[in-house]
């Protein structure tokens, strides 16, 4: 702890002043000599069959529809329609809102403050540069100039218009590493065009030494770190890397490798699960840590053994959720990515990433649950990879149920019901993070389609109270007592304090007849009346029936309300006083609640987000009981199909 304080200390009250300080007096070098090491060679870019095996993947057709849609300066990102930036894109301008940032000194950027909902993250998200790698897909597989041309275009106005440490794409270390990482992916392919002079690498290359400059001064470290410290240090690892004939890129890389070693294990428990509680942050972090393997293994410097296993972990738990392109929409979804090879490609596709790890791992089972190639493997893992994968073996993928004691998640697997549990803690260690109050809460899907879903995201900053109502115990599946939180609400990713002491009561699984799993938690003994409660998630699998049973241990007088939040598809209708029929298309489910006194129901509206910036309308199933003294031993939902 007293290393941590230090270390914090010296970052952010020694480092990055003095940093500062060298900004605004001009004292940083500008005219470098910097020779680059391009490690990604041995991927083949430009050999034949390489153009062969990406369009075996993906036709010539679609590449070029979503590169002609760059060089029209046409963007669709966070939530957005297809829009027209304009001849001359503006790099500090949230498009959506219409709010232009100013170009002033990066530490008077407040990220959190937001003006007629403008979001800081519009600008940030153009900036990442993911459209680097739709250009070069084309450029593989054309080599039409006019895709150079326009990467280099974009890069040399993005230079310009965004002078060093100054305006809103540089007040944030992890947006400058995510930058960073494309264009040096990208760099590995138009550096055989035309318009690559001399001229405009020296640019390239300066920026790229001043985007490893700024992370490394301003590290997002602190006493709980997350995706945005991983972030820092995988810009340091690909952009040290990129320059490791210099004695400072090997600096950089060396600080970043240790420090990754040090935080896979500090931010990711032995079953794989990241600590911020989220599936799409899991991905996310799993993409970190995946790109600084692949640069660290391309220089010959790779991870222990240690750092692989538990990264295989996380590929494992993963790849328990998957279901096809869906997953999921448990904790935070800001549709962070790092490199993204496909315009359109859906935020819950995450198969291309198992892909990936299963030639990483030569893992059967990952590369089963992927079912197909991936241009990711291709690109990132190069002809050698491409060829690993078609070898690594099929196998036939049974359901299964499986248990992360360490994150607090249950997955249930059957031929027509999956059920994802959260049992655990908030988040983060007691700071929330990206998880939400969702403790006991579950997504199920029937048939592959989702009827119980998480209510999402929708924006951070933009509407805060609308961001604190989804991220509410109101907005999941699960249990609130008297109207309180499960944890208060510090700031938009902060809570006060995480009092539920959750854990896994008892759990069987993998039986022939019935499966069972039992959770509670103690959120709510902090109450004037203290409430202990407990869910108990029964699957009789003989007759297909899914029993959830609720228990509220407490002798005061509470109000105990249930939520059901269901797709924005799912129509409902009230058969009898206890039953609803739940309908998607042809699939029909019952919902059936016991035959007891003291609680009443009604169907609400509510709002579900699938994705960051889009939001829409559904329906809430709330379930209020209030009793005086003594609550009934427990309040039991049933599952049904129509066959059972």
């Amino acid at each position: 702890m007293l290393i941590q304080k230090i270390k914090i200390g010296y970052i952010h009250f020694v480092k990055k002043p003095v940093f500062i300080l060298r900004c605004k007096t001009g004292i940083i070098k500008k005219n470098l000599s910097l020779k680059p090491n391009y490690f990604l060679e041995s991927n083949n870019f430009f050999e034949q069959q390489f153009k062969k095996s990406l369009l075996e993947i993906q036709s010539d057709s679609k590449i070029i529809e979503e590169a002609q849609l760059i060089i029209q300066n046409k963007f669709q990102t966070l939530g957005s329609e297809l829009t027209y930036l304009g001849e001359k894109i503006n790099w500090h301008q949230d498009f959506k809102s219409g709010r232009i940032w100013e170009k002033v000194f990066y530490t008077r950027i407040d990220s959190k403050y937001s003006i007629n909902k403008s979001d800081i993250k519009v600008p940030w998200e153009l900036s990442r540069f993911h459209q680097a790698q739709y250009l070069a897909k084309a450029y593989l597989i054309t080599k039409a100039e006019k895709y150079a041309q326009k990467f280099f275009e974009l890069v040399d106005n993005w230079i310009d218009e965004n002078p060093f440490c100054y305006g809103v794409n540089w007040n944030c270390a992890m947006e400058v590493a995510i930058r960073a990482v494309n264009w040096i992916f990208a760099l590995h392919i138009f550096k055989s065009s035309q318009y690559f002079s001399e001229q405009i690498l020296k640019k390239i290359l300066t920026s790229l030494y001043h985007h490893g400059l700024f992370i490394r001064n301003n590290l997002e470290y602190g006493r709980r770190n997350g995706n945005h410290y991983l972030s820092d240090l995988m810009g340091l690892i690909w952009i040290g890397a990129f320059f490791y004939n210099h004695q400072f890129g090997k600096q950089w890389f060396k600080y970043a490798k240790k420090e990754l070693e040090k935080e896979i294990l500090i931010q990711v428990y032995e079953d794989g699960v990241d600590y911020e509680k989220s599936t799409f942050y899991q991905r996310l972090v799993t993409e970190i840590f995946t790109l600084s393997n692949i640069a660290a293994e391309k220089i010959n410097k790779p991870f222990s053994n240690k750092f692989k296993e538990r990264l295989h972990k996380m590929f494992e738990f993963i790849a328990s959720y998957v279901i096809g392109d869906e997953v999921p929409n448990v904790g935070d979804c800001d549709d962070g990515r790092i490199i993204k090879f496909n315009f359109f490609e859906k935020i819950s596709e995450m198969r291309n990433l198992l892909a990936v790890g299963s030639v990483i791992f030569k893992d059967e089972f990952l590369k089963s649950k992927a079912e197909q190639n991936f241009v990711d493997v291709l690109l990132l893992l190069g002809l050698d990879g491409f060829q690993k994968f078609s070898e690594i073996k099929t196998i036939e993928i049974k359901p299964e149920n499986k248990i992360f004691p360490n994150g607090g998640f249950c997955v249930l697997n059957y031929k027509d019901f999956f059920i994802f549990l959260d049992f655990g803690d908030i988040g983060m260690n007691g700071w929330g993070g990206h998880g939400h109050n969702d403790i006991l809460s579950f997504e199920l899907a029937y048939k592959g389609k989702r009827f119980f879903v998480d209510s999402g995201t929708y924006v951070y900053t933009p509407e805060p109270e609308l961001r604190q109502k989804l991220r509410s115990t109101y907005s999941h599946n699960t249990i609130m007592v008297d109207g309180k939180e499960l944890a208060e609400f510090l700031n938009l990713f902060r809570i006060k304090q995480d009092l539920s002491q959750a854990r896994l009561v008892q759990y069987s699984l993998n039986n022939v007849e019935k499966d069972l799993i039992e959770a509670e938690h103690y959120c709510y003994k902090r109450l004037e009346n203290p409430v202990i409660i407990r869910r108990k998630i029964v699957v009789e699998k003989l007759n297909g029936v899914i029993k959830i049973e609720d228990t509220f241990s407490g002798n005061g007088s509470n109000r105990i309300e249930i939520f059901y939040h269901f797709h924005p598809q799912i129509k409902i209708e009230k058969l009898t006083n206890q039953i609803y029929q739940l309908e998607l298309n042809e699939l029909k489910l019952l919902l059936e609640l016991p035959e007891i006194e003291y609680y009443k129901t009604d169907i609400e509206e509510g709002l579900y987000s699938e994705s960051y910036g889009k939001i829409e309308k559904n329906l809430v199933l709330r379930i209020t009981i209030e009793k005086k003294n003594k609550f009934p031993e427990s309040f039991v939902t049933l599952l049904k199909s129509i066959d059972s």
